[in-house]
């Protein structure tokens, strides 16, 4: 009776597994063109791309979103066109976004992009940590068009929960920074 008892007390030591994350596995998915009076990208067929009526800030800017429903992901997009004086100020917004998470971000790593031949120049932030928005970028010609990016989860999440899912859209981003062309490209002022 006494040995029972020292094995039942013995087991009752019961330690539970740390919770794990789900493993990310993606559909098999096609490149779809999203096609702009101002530009065009590819974008995969897992996202859709939604403009946003409501809250258009002047009569030129084009505001959209491309969401992941599977993700609950969204990158919520600007389209600015701009005249001559303003490039600097979209430019020094934009990093200004970015940097705005620098307290509470493990790191932030900036990496250019440059396309001379389609005239499509730009930056994407990758912003570490438990912060809002884990990327953000922009693209523009340095001429008249400017297009800015922030990608942000639905709800609120854990920094290591998402690396998976944010290496993956960072993919997608970089797919989208690749593919933009200009529909208005005004090379000749070059």
């Amino acid at each position: 009776m006494i040995i029972s008892i020292i094995v039942i007390v013995s087991c009752s030591e019961y330690s539970p597994k740390p919770q794990g994350y789900p493993r990310i596995e993606r559909a098999q998915f096609r490149e779809v063109l999203f096609d702009h009076s101002y530009f065009s990208f590819s974008y995969p067929s897992d996202a859709n791309v939604e403009e946003v009526k409501d809250k258009q800030p002047t009569q030129n800017d084009f505001w959209f979103n491309v969401q992941y429903p599977a993700y609950n992901a969204t990158i919520y997009c600007t389209y600015i066109p701009f005249a001559k004086g303003e490039f600097n100020q979209l430019v020094d917004d934009s990093y200004h976004l970015a940097y705005s998470h620098a307290a509470i971000a493990a790191g932030i790593s900036q990496t250019t992009y440059r396309d001379s031949i389609n005239h499509v120049y730009g930056v994407m932030y990758g912003i570490e940590g438990s912060v809002a928005t884990p990327i953000q970028f922009y693209l523009t010609d340095s001429i008249s068009n400017f297009l800015r990016g922030s990608l942000y989860f639905d709800r609120e999440v854990k920094a290591d929960s998402i690396s998976p899912i944010v290496q993956l859209l960072k993919k997608d981003i970089t797919t989208l920074m690749e593919s933009l062309r200009w529909k208005n490209n005004n090379s000749s002022k070059r």
